[in-house]
């Protein structure tokens, strides 16, 4: 309960605790385009785990080519993580013979929370805010759950995340009131009543089974409310209209929360028309060559 209580969290701890990787290094490259951290930052990056010596791996490489073909270019990449020890000329051959153009490294992987595994190929996929939306042995599932996560990129964070809320159930309604740009203040309050009330020896088992359902909405605004100012950040930079409208929304949602956000919004509106400004010109010269 004290991570769903929690009401303020600093705007720096947020930036800090940004999603890390490993096993990307200069050292641990095998193929593909180098990258970094920074190129990862924002992006939906599937992991595809693997090995020289896993025959269904090696099967389903020319499907993982497959698919970076069809979502490079659209804020996606995939990594093939090979985790049998460094093997460099097998790994080379298996590049040349199935015209591997994705980016392989040894070990590379979620630096912070990796999912575990067995056996192999296993694959996950992060979506652009951090988070792990599939992980498993499936590769179908793994590419619906990327094509899900790259639909998603240009979507506010929804602030009941995974909640599902069932017909019939009390807080059937906060789906249409659960939208960034509404107050929630009044929402949180209800549903903090509602869980402290089923705490009671008088509660029915209905108002327990109400207050389960509650804590994890509550859970999903607090996750919304602390995932929102780092995507504003992350957006300054590669579409300041998209973070100017997700921080005047955010100020809505969460007022007590967007004290010092508010405050950037002047440059972040200059910004913003100097981008626009700039994106008119390249399509301007676009038509020009054509």
């Amino acid at each position: 309960m004290k991570k769903v209580l929690m009401l303020t969290v600093s705007f720096a701890v947020l930036a800090a605790n940004a999603v890390s990787w490993k096993g990307i290094g200069e050292s641990n490259w095998y193929s593909g385009p180098k990258i970094t951290e920074a190129d990862l930052e924002g992006k939906v990056v599937m992991v595809d785990k693997w090995g020289v010596f896993c025959p269904p791996c090696r099967a389903l490489l020319p499907k993982m080519q497959d698919v970076w073909q069809s979502f490079k270019g659209k804020n996606f990449m995939l990594i093939g993580g090979h985790c049998q020890g460094r093997k460099d000329s097998e790994v080379q051959a298996l590049v040349k013979a199935n015209k591997l153009t994705f980016p392989i490294y040894e070990g590379a992987g979620l630096a912070v929370n990796e999912p575990s595994f067995r056996g192999i190929p296993f694959l996950y996929v992060v979506d652009h805010r951090g988070k792990i939306v599939y992980q498993g042995h499936n590769h179908n599932m793994a590419i619906e759950a990327a094509q899900a996560a790259i639909l998603a990129l240009d979507l506010p964070p929804t602030l009941l995340g995974d909640v599902v809320i069932e017909k019939g159930s009390p807080y059937k309604s906060l789906e249409k009131q659960l939208i960034l740009g509404k107050n929630v203040t009044s929402i949180v309050k209800k549903l903090e009543k509602d869980v402290k009330n089923a705490e009671k020896r008088s509660a029915k088992q209905a108002d327990k089974d109400n207050a389960e359902v509650a804590s994890r909405i509550l859970a999903a605004i607090e996750d919304a409310r602390r995932e929102i100012p780092a995507e504003i950040e992350r957006k300054k930079s590669s579409n300041p209209p998209d973070a100017l409208e997700l921080l005047i929304n955010y100020s809505k949602t969460f007022p007590k929360d967007s004290v010092e956000l508010k405050k950037q919004i002047p440059e972040l509106r200059k910004a913003a028309a100097e981008w626009k400004k700039a994106e008119k010109a390249k399509e301007s010269e676009a038509k020009k060559r054509k």
